[in-house]
């Protein structure tokens, strides 16, 4: 058994095997109370370099098997915007996503590896009009206090901009 310990811890330490405590990402469990989130969309398309930060309230109701996420964003630039989502589990590592800004809910599954994607498409107010963007999200959780989120935004199929965002408790 001590030799066995011993391979694994040196074969860890040269980055040859992958973490076993390897976590499955939860989205009740994680984002229940009070997480930050220190962020950037990034389009090199439009010249765009945005940073921001949100403050988010998660609010699990384990009757109704729903977790409200509250999104409030505050860019560099000074603009705020305040967005809500609601996942209603529906399995384990299954949700269904809404929220007021996204055309149809959101089809939310936990990956093999543990992560969590989904995709949407927003429609975003913009002084030219509604813009339908599609999102497709990745969350990967790093460690007990910190999930990383990175996210293509695509429109008419083509990647626009990425969003590179991590949330800390």
């Amino acid at each position: 058994m001590f030799l066995l310990r011993t391979v694994l811890f040196l074969l860890l330490a040269a980055g040859l095997a992958a973490p076993v405590s390897a976590k499955t990402l939860v989205l009740e469990e994680f984002f229940k109370g009070r997480t930050v989130g220190k962020g950037v969309f990034e389009s090199r398309i439009a010249g765009v370099n945005r940073p921001f930060t949100v403050y988010l309230n998660g609010q699990w109701d384990p009757k109704t098997f729903t977790l409200r996420l509250r999104e409030d964003f505050v860019y560099d630039d000074g603009e705020r915007d305040t967005k809500t989502w609601f996942f209603q589990k529906v399995a384990d590592g299954r949700y269904v996503g809404q929220r007021s800004d996204v055309i149809a809910p959101a089809n939310v599954r936990t990956t093999s590896d543990g992560a969590i994607r989904f995709s949407y498409i927003a429609q975003l107010e913009t002084e030219n009009g509604p813009l339908l963007l599609r999102f497709d999200d990745t969350l990967e959780q790093v460690n007990r206090r910190t999930v990383r989120n990175t996210a293509r935004v695509m429109k008419a199929g083509f990647t626009i901009g990425t969003v590179e965002l991590t949330f800390t408790k």
